[in-house]
């Protein structure tokens, strides 16, 4: 039986887990096929690279971060059944011009920083920035205090690449940015000029990441609730990160409660499934920087907030577990329960 084979007999795809849940998923069945995944930064962005077995490249792709970059390489491989792969093409990747533009803001496969940089604008102004469902992925807008839309991103991956998407589309956002990262040092073109390799594997939902330089470890196997997140907290750990900005990755560790009730699915997958509900009942979704990135819906008594990391889809999954499930869902009625005999 030859690798393609062997990982689409392991693959049980959901849609409702979205693109991030779909990456990761088959991102696992690469891995326990005995193939391998990695990626480098490169100034436009990210290339990541899929081996099968016997250690032969058989897919490529590359994006504006690691996550998308992958799952365009998984699309070329072949590993993505034909239906499921259109879509994510359309609803998961990014155009050559969306990739482009955010090279030309920051590059390197860095967006958490300018789409932080965008929310915390956009908050100054007194504005919003809502995020939805959209097929398999998620799109983005931003509104300033008039209710006037702003920006507004494509289909994305995540809410992040969605948001830092938007954020391009306006002139005096994409300015702003520009203004504060002048000068600042960008973790990716660091990696880059060191030809780093980011290296992947996923089992049982959890991903562990590996960054060596040549056949060196500079951090190995860390342990991490997606691809993204892995990635960072390596990056941690080969002391590319340093100072306060590594501390609040910590801070948001230590106060996750998903480490403790882990049901082996990545975050986003999990995520993208509180989205899906949240798309289903109309319920608009904020999006905010505080630190960490905040998401907040409206509640009975006030808005209900979660707390996540690089994500809105690991503060969605922060905010069913630490609110009221009823009020965030909205569970609809029983339809496949039994007829209840009198």
């Amino acid at each position: 039986m030859d690798f393609i084979t062997k990982v689409a007999d392991r693959l049980e795809l959901r849609e409702v887990e979205g693109a991030c849940g779909i990456c990761h998923a088959v991102l696992e069945a690469v891995h326990e096929c005995g193939g391998e995944a990695s990626a480098f930064e490169d100034p436009m962005g990210v290339e990541a690279m899929i081996r099968d077995d016997r250690g032969h490249l058989i897919g490529e792709g590359f994006d504006i971060v690691w996550s998308p970059a992958l799952l365009a390489a998984e699309i070329e491989a072949g590993l993505i059944p034909d239906d499921v792969a259109r879509k994510l093409k359309r609803e998961g990747l990014s155009s050559e011009q969306d990739i482009a533009s955010q090279a030309a803001m920051y590059g390197y496969g860095r967006v958490l920083t300018p789409g932080a940089l965008a929310l915390a604008y956009v908050q100054e102004l007194g504005g919003r920035t809502i995020i939805k469902r959209e097929g398999l992925g998620v799109k983005a807008e931003m509104f300033g205090p008039d209710g006037k839309l702003l920006a507004w991103s494509p289909t994305s991956y995540c809410p992040t690449c969605a948001i830092a998407k938007a954020a391009v589309r306006n002139k005096d956002i994409k300015e702003h940015i520009a203004e504060k990262l002048a000068g600042s040092v960008n973790t990716g073109r660091r990696k880059w000029q060191r030809r780093l390799e980011n290296r992947y594997s996923v089992k049982g939902g959890a991903t562990r990441v590996s960054i060596l330089e040549a056949d060196t470890y500079l951090a190995k196997d860390v342990l991490a609730c997606c691809i993204a997140y892995g990635t960072t907290k390596a990056e941690v750990a080969a002391g590319l990160i340093v100072g306060e900005s590594a501390q609040r990755f910590k801070a948001y560790c230590n106060l996750c409660p998903m480490k403790h009730c882990w049901m082996e699915k990545p975050m986003g997958a999990t995520g993208n499934i509180v989205l899906h509900r949240l798309a289903e009942t109309n319920t608009e979704i904020e999006v905010k920087a505080d630190g960490l990135i905040v998401a907040s819906i409206p509640g009975k008594d006030g808005s209900i907030e979660g707390r996540g990391t690089l994500c809105s889809l690991s503060a969605l999954t922060n905010m069913w577990l630490r609110a009221d499930g009823v009020q965030v869902l909205k569970p609809s009625k029983a339809i496949r329960f039994p007829e209840i005999k009198q």
